[in-house]
């Protein structure tokens, strides 16, 4: 499982680096080709019955965070759930289960409710970087307790994202 984790992590970081974008487009491409085949991988792993540790339910849970379907996304929900229940003070695991949480709502509906994904678009003019989350669906409290910010500073973020965004567009 760790190697899988790490080869998901190895290109993210690697595609992040990009600036030009026809590289950042053929690299995108060449990701999400990959992010299939580390799904079938994981797929392969679960039934096979080799997830073991809360570690290995962390790694399997991003690799299907960054699929493409509500179907994903319920199952990256369901093995961050299950990796908490290894690890019930794991806060990187309480994050990642709201986040896949944020994920499966905005495959279904244009608002999530942690405020976990800043939605952005570099083939716009200008370039935008949108939050939409709904109000009230939890508390800056509930956040708190999945590790994440209050939603003041998380549409700071974002704001300062759209704005960083904006300045490397031609």
């Amino acid at each position: 499982m760790a190697a899988v984790y790490q080869a998901d992590q190895a290109e993210r970081s690697q595609v992040r680096t990009l600036t030009d974008p026809g590289a950042m487009k053929s690299a995108a491409k060449a990701m999400a080709e990959h992010d299939a085949q580390r799904r079938e991988q994981v797929r392969a792993m679960i039934r096979a019955g080799a997830l073991r540790s809360a570690d290995d339910y962390r790694m399997a849970a991003t690799i299907f965070q960054h699929g493409l379907t509500g179907d994903d996304y319920t199952l990256a929900h369901a093995l961050a759930a299950l990796g908490g229940t290894l690890a019930p003070d794991d806060a990187q695991m309480r994050w990642l289960a709201a986040a896949t949480t944020d994920r499966w709502l905005l495959s279904r509906q244009p608002e999530q409710w942690y405020g976990t994904q800043s939605v952005c678009d570099a083939r716009t003019t200008p370039p935008t970087c949108a939050l939409v989350v709904r109000e009230g669906a939890v508390s800056d409290q509930e956040r708190a307790a999945a590790g994440i910010a209050p939603l003041t500073q998380l549409r700071a973020e974002n704001a300062a994202r759209e704005q960083a965004l904006r300045k490397r567009a031609p």
